[in-house]
């Protein structure tokens, strides 16, 4: 799992801003993608993974299912970084997803995704 802990130094990673629906979701994940220093698209679960072994540090998905998420959160949890909704919920429910290399980036993240 990445070390970083400041979002300007973070890779970002997400399948496409198209799958963020509403207004105020896309204008927070504008400013996550802004923030950072860099981002990428593609992936899918896979972005998960690359975040379970430290290649980036953030996801920021939309419109994901339960059944897209739940096998995603144990690999992530387990290699120590955090997954949650946009609210800072559990994402067991799916939805607008924020997972992070660790605690204090998923602050950070929650924060501009929520400002």
């Amino acid at each position: 799992m990445s070390s970083r802990v400041d979002v300007t130094k973070a890779i970002l990673y997400s399948t496409h801003p198209a799958t963020i629906v509403g207004h105020a979701e896309t204008l927070g994940f504008q400013r996550v993608a802004e923030a950072s220093r860099m981002l990428r698209y593609g992936g899918d679960c896979y972005s998960f993974c690359m975040l379970a072994l430290g290649q980036v540090d953030l996801v920021i998905d939309g419109s994901l299912q339960p059944y897209d998420i739940i096998p995603l959160m144990p690999i992530v949890e387990a290699a120590g970084g955090v997954v949650t909704d946009v609210a800072g919920n559990s994402a067991r429910h799916g939805g607008l997803i924020v997972a992070s290399a660790n605690a204090a980036l998923h602050e950070q993240a929650l924060a501009l995704m929520n400002a």
